[in-house]
């Protein structure tokens, strides 16, 4: 019987456990032959050792209302201490229940890779598939464990058949998986695809549902768009985008990469046909883990794109044919699960309005400074977590540079903009100096 906690008998706790005393020698002795870890380029220090007190009891007592409590929520992740780390639109690191998760299965795989240890994790991944749908809004069989969003998008791109008579309707704040993956196959099968030019700062949200409006045609077949734009933070009305299409019987895919994990996330409510995400963003989960969704009523229009063995009959009936993808990763497979676990104990929508505080925090005080040039929305039903905006006159790879190197700000370089990614474990002192940064670069010209 597998129990919810997933417990190892087959390997003696002497077989994989270091002591925290020898686990330091050796540490030590690794510093001393090869010279200091150096983590990026503006700071060296030993990462923490020991994990923290589980989430329930850090957080016993502290009203969500307190910065307090997201301090404690903090100390869950293995962070340098004074790393302000808002890159979650690319990669987010994993708290540690997450990461422990991956070290325990994988040592378990390694100790014994034979068949029998491993048929246990069959049932771990259903169970995981069962969390997954629990914190979506959907049923299990409409639910895939596949390695990240391009790869789910893909899916989609190349399973479902179109023809030359045929078109497919993108906006053109897509990202790459979800635009020139289209594009690739547009020239292979002879189909036509029609962009959606969207504001970078729109009015309404009605001005993204009326361009999208006058796009459609009566060969359109496919709709797609982001949901919230990784180049401008823009949040995009997806269910009213998805009930347009059904009402004309069109197949929408919605692209998660940057609101799976952030956004409290409903799909039966959505009305997609199908939705992508990565579990190493905005989820905070393993790496190479993603999940595609896609309707029950939807999978016959999809053929899977990769078929491998482990192909049964019964897969075919279920979002599980687009998961045959030949050996995984069972030990993220089933720290995945572990991060379902994580966002409910927080709660998806207390994830969702802490996310939201701290974005709003950075935009509210960069949009306060002169010369800066928010990219960004300031309406909270046209955004999210993603920030971006332009430094004035200053070079925007300098200022993403020195936020790093002497600020200890982590974020991304977007080409003329800079992007600021805030998630739960960044606290409003950090938000305040991202902004204290941007001000003293903007007097001093970086």
């Amino acid at each position: 019987m597998i129990q919810n906690d997933y417990e190892i008998e087959s390997i003696p706790e002497s077989a994989w456990q270091v002591s925290r005393r020898s686990f330091i020698k050796r540490l030590a002795g690794g510093i001393a032959a090869g010279g200091a870890l150096v983590y990026g380029t503006s700071a060296s220090a030993s990462p923490k050792i020991d994990a923290p007190q589980d989430l329930e009891t850090a957080v016993s007592d502290t009203d969500p209302g307190d910065e307090r409590y997201w301090h404690a929520v903090r100390s869950q992740f293995l962070l340098r201490d004074n790393l302000a780390l808002m890159n979650a639109a690319n990669l987010c690191p994993s708290p540690y229940p997450v990461m422990e998760s991956v070290f325990k299965y994988t040592r378990d795989l390694d100790y014994d890779a034979s068949f029998h240890n491993r048929t246990k994790y069959r049932q771990i991944r259903e169970d995981t598939r069962e969390k997954m749908a629990r914190l979506l809004g959907a049923h299990p069989d409409e639910i895939a464990l596949v390695r990240n969003t391009s790869e789910a998008n893909n899916a989609i791109s190349t399973g479902f058949h179109l023809g030359a008579d045929d078109e497919v309707l993108l906006s053109d704040l897509n990202h790459p998986s979800n635009r020139h993956a289209w594009e690739v196959k547009a020239r292979r099968y002879g189909f036509k695809i029609n962009y959606v030019t969207v504001p970078v700062i729109p009015g309404s949200e009605q001005e993204i549902i009326d361009a999208f409006d006058r796009a459609y045609t009566p060969a359109t077949k496919v709709m797609s768009f982001t949901h919230v734009s990784n180049t401008t933070g823009l949040t995009m009305p997806a269910k009213a985008l998805c009930a347009a299409a059904r009402s004309r019987g069109v197949f929408s895919l919605v692209d998660g990469a940057q609101s799976f994990g952030a956004l409290e996330i409903d799909l039966a409510d959505m009305g997609c046909d199908a939705y992508s995400g990565s579990a190493h963003k905005w989820f905070m989960g393993p790496k190479e883990v993603g999940v595609l969704y896609v309707r029950k009523d939807s999978q016959d229009a999809v053929w899977p794109a990769i078929v491998s063995a482990g192909w049964r009959d019964e897969v075919e009936g279920s979002a599980r044919k687009y998961e045959v993808l030949g050996q995984r990763d069972d030990a993220a497979l089933t720290a995945t699960g572990r991060g379902v676990e994580f966002h409910e104990k927080i709660g998806p929508a207390r994830v969702e309005a802490r996310m939201r505080q701290v974005a709003t925090a950075i935009k509210e005080g960069l949009s306060g400074l002169p010369g800066i040039e928010l990219r960004t929305s300031m309406d909270p039903v046209l955004s999210a977590g993603v920030v971006i905006f332009k430094p004035g006159e200053l070079d925007p790879r300098k200022v993403f540079d020195k936020l790093y190197t002497t600020y200890h700000i982590a974020g991304a370089g977007m080409g003329p903009n800079v992007r600021l990614s805030p998630h739960i474990y960044n606290t409003l002192d950090e938000a305040d100096r991202a902004v204290t940064a941007v001000a003293e670069m903007l007097r001093d010209g970086v």
